[in-house]
């Protein structure tokens, strides 16, 4: 069999086949690669905290890169501007978010069709356990949270019967519908808020936010949010499946090249299994090859030079 593999037709047959097979592999590494594709790790850049602006502008889109981002801005509260937001969790305990708008220091007017006026963040306070309205705190002050992604828009079930008919309590935290609530330009993302601080917020010496940090609630209502790094580490097992399958296509390419030149092989050492043929044959000692005499025509035929399926006819 190895004399047959080394003639040119199986070689260029071998080569031909090797390419197809590593096809077949790179699309099988490209599967494996796509199935990680949607894990999110923990970047410790994140948890240090940066100056609002450099995280996000306006009219910018929260993407990858700065959502999760610990950020700290300095400005004011809108006075009566706080709503409840429902079906918050803390601990495994459902509750709401405190959620005001919160006029960043120097912020630029925005002329919309609203009218004209600051542009502003919509902060998550804190967490509560009641469905009660904190006042905000009045004055200049830094807060320090998390900037995370907006929760998808909801229709509130106003789960507080005490609540219900007031319209302060909301089903979801998302900026674009806040414009209209606040009637005011907003960043996108909410900061949810680990640190409100009447002068410097307490930094450790790495620059992520101090243990010591709170909140600025006079009647203890209210507490840190504490949002995480959302991650990821699931993979897409369907895209595994795949990458498994362009790996059997590579297999049964090269085991397909290798059963055709055994069959070949065997053909050229025992050709009565393949041709119907009686009489007696013999073997070339120079080539292997076997031949056979054809009485009709007076000749020596080899028994690979012509079709086995004429042969059966």
């Amino acid at each position: 069999m190895l004399k047959t593999a080394l003639t040119p037709r199986w070689l260029l047959g071998l080569l031909a086949v090797l390419a197809l097979a590593s096809g077949f592999v790179m699309l099988s590494a490209w599967q494996l690669n796509s199935s990680t594709l949607g894990m999110v790790s923990a970047d410790p850049a994140k948890d240090k905290v940066q100056p609002f602006e450099q995280v996000l502008a306006p009219y910018q889109v929260l993407t990858q890169a700065n959502v999760d981002s610990m950020v700290e801005v300095t400005g004011s509260y809108l006075p009566a501007s706080s709503y409840l937001v429902e079906g918050k969790l803390k601990d495994g305990q459902e509750g709401y978010w405190v959620l005001a708008l919160f006029i960043p220091e120097g912020s630029q007017q925005v002329k919309t069709s609203l009218g004209q006026g600051p542009r502003g963040i919509a902060v998550a306070r804190g967490w509560t356990a009641e469905a009660q309205i904190p006042q905000e705190p009045e004055g200049q002050i830094t807060l320090a949270g998390r900037l995370v992604a907006n929760d998808p828009p909801l229709t509130s079930q106003d789960l507080s019967e005490e609540n219900r008919g007031k319209e302060r309590v909301l089903a979801s935290a998302n900026s674009s519908y806040l414009t209209n609530v606040w009637n005011a330009a907003l960043y996108n993302g909410i900061l949810t808020l680990d640190s409100e601080a009447l002068g410097p917020t307490p930094l450790t010496e790495q620059g992520s936010l101090s243990p010591s940090a709170s909140l600025l609630d006079g009647g203890g209502q209210l507490q840190p949010v504490g949002a995480e790094q959302v991650t990821d580490d699931s993979v897409d097992w369907l895209n595994i499946f795949y990458a498994l399958e362009w790996l059997v296509f590579a297999g049964f390419a090269l085991f397909l090249w290798f059963r055709l030149l055994k069959d070949s092989a065997q053909r050229q050492q025992d050709p009565a299994l393949y041709f119907e043929y009686e009489g007696q044959y013999w073997t070339d000692p120079v080539t292997g090859r076997p031949y056979y005499f054809d009485p009709a025509d007076q000749t020596y035929y080899f028994f690979d030079d012509i079709n086995p399926e004429e042969s059966k006819q």
